[in-house]
């Protein structure tokens, strides 16, 4: 088990430095043919495609903008046109069946056009379609989302039926955190002090983890909260966070706020990959057989990860968070079900979560991956659906039972801002909770939302 002593700041190190220094959240490897949308990635960002931006060059002067209007009204979109010369034709058809026309309309020429989605009398996937004329082949702008029912607003759906939460589902991570437990963690603690900042001292952790592999975490940690000989003299907050699909989740440097960070790489990430690299996409690692799909190991190892730090003596325990965007959203929603002791969380544009409405409106990413598993309907179909049900970010979020904050993307073509709700309203009554979207945001995370972050940890870890 881990000693109370870290190596003082001038020892010798012993690891070597595998990270970047490019952002909190960045994807930066390609995902090959599963997400080939990443050569849209840019420093976390990703260009809006076809469904949900221009897709008609020749049209390029119309703009769109969604406007979820998630507390009161009605999602709409809005569009602008800086000629005043052209009108807009909108379409909207249910996406279980496209032939079936909910509402179209002919809009005048303008310099500004709203268009609020009509209501239904049950919440129902749609797909929105602008083009400048009814018989007009090339779209504009397509959008797909959930229309309401009159007077009920978007923050109350709770999602499409499909992917429940299993009969076993806590038997089956009481299991899962009894092969973890009978796993010695087998610390092993570097120096990394050519990456010191001038409040922060850098380790490279590695850890021992379920299927016999090891993971490597970084670990920033205060000067002041360590003395000389690598001894705590004061417990500090923390902040584990969490990969997006991929990419390494470098150091991160938090210690001017006085707050210790553990940045997590599950196996096949990262300096991890060392270790246990995927054949495949692993997303689709043993997707048929749920004791060993790639998120219930993953899961696993981001518990390996919070176990240690909770046995860190320089780390308050009751102030330790969990974080992360995209699938990192997703892992520190399972931080928080399999581990009691988070404190909070902070999840943004989550993914690999509400697999119901996702298979239906994602257009991009690992959506279209298991649709595509999903509609060849073979004898694995239904293993593959228990699997991705038991870890399913929606079903583990039953489970969570620390404050949580849920950030979307308004405009993200991978991970819906209403899949997002879902996993919002599967959170326990009683349990503080916050939903937001950032407008025109697509799988992204913005300043804003980082904003957001800060003032949860503000509230809920007691940081400045």
């Amino acid at each position: 088990m881990p000693t109370g002593l870290l190596l003082p700041a001038n020892a010798h190190a012993n690891g070597k430095y595998h990270g970047t220094e490019k952002g909190e959240f960045s994807v930066r490897r390609s995902l090959r043919r599963v997400f080939s949308f990443a050569k849209h990635l840019s420093a976390g960002l990703v260009v809006f495609m076809v469904l949900g931006n221009q897709t008609d060059q020749a049209n390029a002067a119309w703009r769109f903008e969604v406007l979820p209007n998630v507390e009161k009204g009605k999602p709409a979109v809005r569009a602008v046109n800086d000629s005043k010369h052209d009108g807009l034709y909108v379409r909207v058809t249910k996406l279980s069946d496209t032939t079936a026309v909910l509402e179209s309309r002919q809009f005048a020429p303008a310099s500004e056009i709203t268009y609020e989605l009509p209501s239904t009398k049950e919440p129902t996937h749609v797909e929105v379609t602008f083009t400048t004329a009814p018989n007009a082949q090339s779209p504009l702008f397509v959008w797909r989302t959930v229309a309401m029912p009159k007077g009920v607003p978007p923050i109350r759906y709770r999602g499409a039926r499909g992917f429940e939460r299993p009969a076993d589902f806590d038997e089956f991570w009481i299991r899962a955190k009894k092969q973890l437990a009978a796993v010695p963690m087998e610390p092993v603690i570097e120096r990394v002090p050519d990456r010191d900042t001038s409040t922060g001292l850098l380790y490279k952790v590695t850890l021992r983890s379920v299927g016999d592999t090891k993971i490597v975490c970084w670990y920033f940690v205060p000067r002041d909260a360590l003395d000389d000989q690598g001894q705590a003299r004061r417990r500090c907050p923390a902040v584990i966070i969490m990969p997006g699909y991929g990419a390494e989740e470098p150091p991160i440097d938090r210690t001017t706020s006085g707050i210790a960070t553990l940045s997590v790489n599950p196996r096949n990430h990262g300096p991890s990959r060392d270790y246990w690299k995927c054949p495949v996409e692993h997303l689709v690692w043993n997707i048929a057989d749920p004791e060993n799909f790639y998120y219930r190991l993953a899961f696993l190892d981001c518990l390996r990860a919070a176990e240690f730090l909770f046995e860190r003596p320089e780390i308050d325990p009751k102030r330790v968070a969990a974080e992360g965007g995209s699938q990192g959203g997703l892992f520190a929603l399972a931080l928080a079900a399999l581990e009691p002791r988070i404190a909070c969380v902070c999840s943004n544009v989550t993914a690999f979560s509400a697999y119901a409405d996702g298979i239906i409106l994602g257009t991009l990413g690992h959506h279209k991956t298991y649709r595509e598993i999903l509609g060849r309907n073979d004898t694995t179909a239904t293993l593959v659906r228990k699997s991705l049900a038991y870890t399913d970010g929606a079903n583990m979020a039953t489970r969570v039972r620390c404050p949580v904050q849920i950030s979307m993307g308004g405009m993200d073509p991978v991970c819906h801002y209403m899949q997002g709700i879902v996993v919002y309203n599967r959170i326990p009554k009683g349990v503080p909770k916050e939903y937001h979207v950032a407008p025109n945001v697509p799988h992204a995370v913005p300043p804003e939302m980082r904003e957001w972050n800060a003032r949860w940890y503000r509230r809920w870890l007691g940081v400045q």
